[in-house]
């Protein structure tokens, strides 16, 4: 009990001095611990499923991820808060249609506090965040944007990958890891955002998102089936991409990288399930949401605008357990 109040003050192992040891020799855990924005609930378990997650390799392990505030930053180094793919909208029509940027806008401000509610059960708040995302759909796709119009958009707008994702990406396609992005956003801001990005979308990738449907010229008219939001990541969407997880099913070990509770089951597809090691980015509401991802996260990770967690894992996972000093 005393260990488990510890914990929820923000508790962190020691970081012991290694500078006396073996070159490589630095054990993952302690590696990954020492990040002062780590907070764990359950260190044994964690310690097993490291273990478990290194020895698998990166053979056995395909990552889960969510893209906006998880793939992408929550504040700009200005301390603005970034956009996420839905929100790219609000800003990028605020020149050319400000009524329909105070419509979108509107909705955000009404439906956002509620996705974050800590007092409210998931049950409670599907119907908001069903009403949210539909409304959204609706205006976007009665304003008929093109995709030259989405590029412009997506250009001018401040999403920014985490520190270090471009990185985690990279090694990620060099190895030949299935990153699957489980989003509740556009998927097509997404593919737009990392060939912007990038330069390219990684051969790796699949997108399982809201994408628009397009009309012979060019125009969002709909959006695709089913309406993917915050809290339905789950069985009830994936039933269309069971051939793709059984293609994968030779990987067993799941990343699953998220900011949100209702991230918590992105694996719900994986075939022949192994260890799964959750990393939720807690970004903002600590006190009031620490409790909950404690509950659900294997790591916790207080305010951090980096990918340096999920990237020390992969590389111990790539070293087949001995850290790099």
């Amino acid at each position: 009990m005393r260990l488990a109040h510890a914990l929820l003050r923000g508790w962190r192992p020691p970081i012991y001095d290694v500078r006396h040891q073996r070159k490589n020799a630095v054990d993952p855990l302690t590696d990954l611990l020492s990040s002062p924005s780590v907070r764990i609930q359950n260190p044994s378990a964690v310690a097993d499923k490291v273990k478990a997650l290194v020895s698998g390799g990166i053979d056995r392990l395909q990552v889960i991820s969510d893209f906006d505030y998880t793939i992408s930053k929550f504040y700009d180094g200005n301390g603005n808060r970034c956009l996420t793919t839905h929100m790219v909208f609000i800003e990028g029509t605020k020149e050319i249609d400000e009524a329909l940027a105070g419509k979108l806008k509107a909705l955000n401000d009404a439906y956002l506090p509620i996705e974050f509610d800590a007092q409210m059960t998931i049950e409670e708040k599907v119907p908001h965040m069903e009403l949210w995302w539909r409304s959204s759909h609706r205006l976007i796709t009665e304003a008929k944007f093109s995709r030259t119009t989405l590029r412009s958009f997506v250009k001018v707008s401040n999403i920014l990958l985490r520190d270090g994702c471009d990185g985690l990406l990279v090694l990620l396609e060099k190895h030949k890891v299935p990153l699957i992005l489980f989003s509740a956003g556009i998927g097509d801001i997404i593919e737009i955002f990392l060939e912007q990005r990038l330069g390219f979308v990684p051969a790796n990738l699949h997108i399982i998102s809201n994408m628009i449907l397009f009309d012979q010229n060019d125009c969002a008219v709909n959006f695709s089936d089913p309406l993917i939001h915050t809290f339905n990541k789950n069985s009830s969407v994936v039933g269309q991409e069971r051939a793709f997880f059984h293609d994968i099913r030779n990987r067993p070990n799941v990343l699953l990288l998220g900011d949100s509770l209702g991230d918590l089951h992105m694996d719900v597809g994986v075939e022949n399930e192994g260890a799964v090691f959750k990393i939720g980015f807690l970004n903002f509401n600590v006190d009031a949401l620490l409790p909950k991802y404690l509950d659900g996260y294997d790591i916790v990770l207080i305010q951090d605008q980096s990918m340096n967690v999920p990237l020390k894992l992969l590389r111990a996972i790539l070293r087949g357990g001995q850290a790099q000093n």
